[in-house]
């Protein structure tokens, strides 16, 4: 049980009904002492449980700061996504279930008919996407100027897309009096020179140290031919057939092409591209939380604001392009308490490009040999074991077939049937050469005596041949 200061008792309730222990790092620095009511910037990761901290922290002053009698809208909450969105709904949803605050959504891809008279009726907390919600300032659905408390959540993602000026227009239109939480991943220049035009003598709070990683994940490395590495990562997910996984590319193309080869594969896989159009999206994500598929292809896009707490390995199909953008994939997995997995494949002539990334990220992933062949199927034949090991429920009519079997075949005979059924349902094991770290050391001092002795061949100022 958490005990809050200054938290309405109906929120306390509500709490102690979800079983919560205690309260993330994130979530007892926004709540510490003299914090209420004043502006805050604050660093938090994805999955650090900010969405509670945020909604926590506006209910502090009392709810009537939020609930207003004439249906005036007090509080509302911008996010860069639709997803980001209605998963923050559905935590504050619970968090407030106990008062009568309303709350509601704009968003794109939804009925914007449907929103207005949500809103119209009445809505105390609203959250949005940029877009959407200026949208409704400029068809009156509701205005701002009763605005208490604005909550700017993944800020750093907000700029990344573009939506500044819908920002300026949010901030100026309301109260200047208002209080500002912004909340961002990381806290570069850009996001330190937005929080100095919002904000008021703003309390900073660093709920997870800048530019690092997640220390509930680990980074691994495998070094693979270039020409290879796709069919690395479908041995691999074979090898983890029983893992929730996320795949990054850097273009729809990549996505469209690496998921058309694991669905020719037998992979059941959904795919998140900005090609999806809204109720697409929605449908991917359900499939994934619910368990019935467990890979999901995605570009750095279209997977920002996702939250998927069961998600166990994040995978680069090709080496992020900064360390930014490495932490964010990566801050997917590993969520809740709960481990991760960050795997990066790398060819030997990007090792460079590859050492100047995780340096910059002030990772350490540790470089493994890939997956043999022999290593694959071994794990085949422990799923088959573990297959049979299950106490499974028998029918009469599977009884009788199995005696009918066992009095035309040998035991032998119905096993190896088993096999190679269940074997012929799998992927195939795809052909892939991979190398240590002392063989890709090796390749790259080879690589580098070949060009120091070619340089000694030509001289320090010799020239090249001139075409006559």
């Amino acid at each position: 049980m958490v005990d809050l200061k200054n938290v309405p008792k109906e929120l306390q309730s509500a709490i102690d009904e979800k079983g919560y222990e205690k309260l993330t790092s994130v979530q007892s620095l926004v709540l510490g002492p003299g914090n209420s009511g004043k502006d805050l910037l604050v660093s938090s990761q994805t999955g650090s449980g900010k969405t509670l901290a945020y909604g926590l922290s506006i209910s502090c002053d009392g709810l009537k700061e939020i609930i207003d009698e004439d249906n005036k809208l007090k509080t509302l909450i911008v996010t860069p996504t639709r997803e980001l969105a209605l998963q923050v709904f559905n935590e504050l949803a619970w968090l407030f279930s106990k008062t009568s605050i309303t709350i509601s959504t704009a968003i794109g891809g939804m009925d914007i008919k449907k929103e207005r008279n949500n809103i119209r009726n009445g809505v105390d907390l609203l959250i949005g996407t940029p877009g959407r919600i200026n949208d409704h300032i400029r068809r009156k659905t509701f205005d701002l100027n009763n605005i208490k408390s604005l909550v700017l959540d993944e800020a750093d993602e907000m700029l990344d897309l573009g939506f500044k000026q819908d920002l300026d227009i949010i901030v100026n239109q309301s109260p200047k009096s208002k209080r500002i939480l912004m909340f961002s991943a990381t806290i570069p220049k850009k996001i330190l020179s937005l929080a100095s035009k919002y904000q008021k003598d703003a309390v900073r709070i660093e709920a997870t140290s800048l530019g690092k990683a997640h220390t509930d994940i680990s980074y691994e490395t495998y070094m693979i031919k270039r020409y290879d590495i796709e069919n690395a990562i479908f041995n691999f997910l074979r090898f983890h057939d029983d893992k929730t996984v996320i795949i990054f590319c850097s273009t729809r193309n990549a996505v469209t092409h690496i998921s058309s080869r694991l669905l020719n594969r037998g992979f059941s896989v959904v795919s998140l591209s900005g090609a999806l159009n809204q109720s697409e999206r929605f449908k991917a994500l359900q499939s994934i939380k619910n368990g019935r598929c467990k890979i999901c292809v995605a570009t750095d896009v279209a997977a920002r604001g996702i939250d998927l707490v069961n998600l166990d390995i994040v995978i680069h199909a090709e080496l992020p392009q900064n360390s930014e953008i490495l932490i964010h994939r990566s801050g997917r997995t590993g969520r809740a308490g709960n481990k991760g997995r960050s795997i990066l494949f790398c060819s030997p002539g990007e090792r460079r490009r590859y050492e100047r990334l995780i340096h910059s990220a002030k990772v350490k992933p540790v470089i493994n040999k890939f997956l043999s062949q022999q290593e694959i199927e071994r794990k085949d034949n422990e799923k088959i074991i573990n297959y049979l090991s299950k106490s499974q429920k028998k029918s009469s009519g599977e009884l009788k077939l199995a005696k009918e079997l066992l009095t035309q075949f040998s035991s032998e005979d119905i096993a190896i049937a088993l096999i190679e059924n269940f074997k012929g349902k799998l992927p195939p094991i795809e052909e892939v050469e991979s190398f240590d770290e002392e063989k890709v050391n090796q390749m790259t001092s080879d690589r580098r005596k070949k060009k120091r002795e070619g340089k000694r061949k030509r001289g320090p100022f010799s020239k090249k041949k001139q075409k006559s």
